[in-house]
């Protein structure tokens, strides 16, 4: 499970860091963002995946800060199973018990993914389930799995050690905690033993609107993507059960009439953005994590940069301190 947890009604009580490989960061940057994230307060580090690679990362920031760390996602079809599971061991034991290793579906659900993977019988709960009972069996370490639909938050429910939303505001938080628990009680288990941790996107600048726009270009890679590249219908379907459908079809229309990435995202409206994440002035912010904390376990301050090179993000990480949340 790690780390020990109860049902949150209120904030978050553990405040991790998400350095993505999105960044273009290097890896000593990245791993000297955790080092200072270490000393600011922050209880964990996690890292977004690129195959086996993220979990030697999260071994090289155990030794660098002694934070408990974790991958979100592996994206496990197509991936040896056993492999993953013996990485996984060999990286709980060097940490110390200190590692938790976060799962997906990845691909599976587009049909042209799985022809391409010769994995055409392939769906995603029945392989998921499959995955979790190997993993959790062989691995030793904590498994978390990625969840948005009601069938794969049950299925967290049923088997995970913790579940990993994303882009959910508190309402959607909160439903995600009802279907959770319906998994949990089918199989004879307690909600308050599953672990909620999920990434809150922050962008900080002094120029706010710089720091919007990187928010907004972050969300609508998810929630509007071209559709040349879709990560799956699952995150629209997603932001539409927030209550976002009309919003992203008058985005979709003004895309449609020309609108590059900067006027597309300049042109979200601020409620679909508050419910993405935060942004603004480095004093401006805290206010905002702790209304998107609400119902997590863990929030993993994921961080968006308004502008290249490894000031913008230590901006994030230092203005999204710990201690700045009480």
């Amino acid at each position: 499970m790690r780390p020990d947890s109860t049902v949150r009604r209120g904030m978050a009580r553990d405040v991790g860091i998400g350095i993505g490989n999105e960044l273009g960061l290097s890896e000593a940057e990245r791993t000297q963002l955790v080092d200072e994230a270490a000393r600011l307060g922050y209880t964990s580090a996690w890292t977004n995946a690129r195959g086996f690679e993220a979990l030697d990362t999260c071994l090289r920031w155990w030794e660098a800060a002694s934070l408990l760390t974790g991958v979100s996602v592996v994206p496990t079809p197509g991936l040896d199973l056993h492999e993953l599971a013996a990485r996984a061991r060999r990286v709980d034991a060097a940490t110390h018990d200190h590692f938790i290793l976060g799962i997906g579906a990845g691909g599976l659900r587009n049909p042209e993914w799985r022809k391409a993977h010769a994995m055409e019988d392939a769906r995603p709960i029945p392989t998921m389930r499959d995955h979790l009972v190997t993993l959790r069996r062989d691995s030793g370490a904590p498994v978390y799995l990625a969840a948005l639909g009601p069938r794969m938050l049950r299925l967290a429910g049923e088997l995970a050690d913790g579940v990993m939303p994303n882009w959910m505001d508190p309402k959607q938080l909160a439903w995600a905690r009802e279907r959770v628990a319906e998994g949990a009680r089918n199989a004879g288990r307690a909600l308050e033993r599953i672990v909620f941790a999920q990434y809150v996107r922050v962008s900080v600048d002094d120029d706010p609107a710089l720091a919007r726009r990187a928010l907004a270009k972050a969300a609508l890679g998810y929630a509007l993507p071209p559709s040349v590249h879709r990560r799956g219908g699952h995150y629209r379907a997603a932001f539409e059960r927030m209550g976002f459908a009309a919003e992203l079809t008058r985005l979709d229309a003004l895309r449609e009439r020309g609108a590059g990435e900067d006027a597309l995202a300049d042109a979200c409206a601020d409620e679909f953005l508050r419910a993405c994440g935060a942004w603004g002035r480095p004093d401006e912010v805290t206010a905002q994590l702790r209304r998107l904390a609400v119902g997590l376990d863990i929030a993993i301050v994921r961080v968006v940069m308004a502008r290249s090179g490894i000031a913008a993000a230590r901006l994030v990480v230092e203005a999204c301190a710990p201690a700045r949340w009480s």
